[in-house]
């Protein structure tokens, strides 16, 4: 049996170098993921903004296009409509809005007269509240590409609804479209 103060320690521990190398990786290990990071913070406004006008345009849409083709349109669209393709909003009201033409000049919202409403004619919520909306719906031509060559389709049959969604925060604006068919 030998005594315990001979006995041999085989344990080893790290020298100065191994533990300046690895202090040195950690650091550049956080200062990559603090990179990372702060890109995805500050590009996130820009996100949330897209959003919400993602969501206020399909909804506008939506509404939109639950609607009759046209003033003449029968409520559930058969027969389709005969006459010839016009875009003449003939209601004042919103709440009167019953065909996609009435809303074709449409503007609410920030730096509008009129809020944004939702398809009930009540005041969206003021998540909304720097956001502006604007609606165009028009023919298309029977002879251009986006109506009949597109389609088979004859230009009495179509129409394009677009929606911009403006935000101070994105001047541009981001416009949606869609098509409604004379059915």
């Amino acid at each position: 049996m030998k005594p315990a103060d001979t006995t041999r320690n085989n344990q080893r521990g790290l020298t100065l170098v191994e533990m300046i190398v690895a202090i040195v990786i950690m650091a550049v290990a956080l200062v990559l993921v603090a990179r990372t990071v702060a890109s995805g913070v500050a590009a996130s406004p820009q996100v949330v903004l897209e959003a919400r006008a993602i969501a206020l345009a399909q909804s506008y849409l939506d509404e939109i296009l639950a609607r009759r083709f046209d003033e003449g349109s029968a409520p559930n669209g058969i027969p389709p409509y005969t006459g010839s393709c016009t875009v003449l909003p003939e209601e004042i009201a919103r709440a009167d809005y019953d065909d996609v033409d009435d809303y074709d000049g449409l503007q609410e919202g920030f730096g509008h007269p009129g809020p944004l409403l939702d398809a009930r004619g009540l005041p969206r919520s003021d998540d909304y509240a720097q956001y502006a909306v604007e609606v165009s719906v028009r023919c298309l031509d029977a002879g251009s590409s986006e109506g009949e060559a597109a389609f088979n389709l004859p230009s009495n049959d179509l129409k394009l609804i677009t929606v911009t969604v403006r935000h101070p925060g994105h001047t541009e604006g981001w416009a949606f479209s869609a098509y409604k068919a004379n059915f």
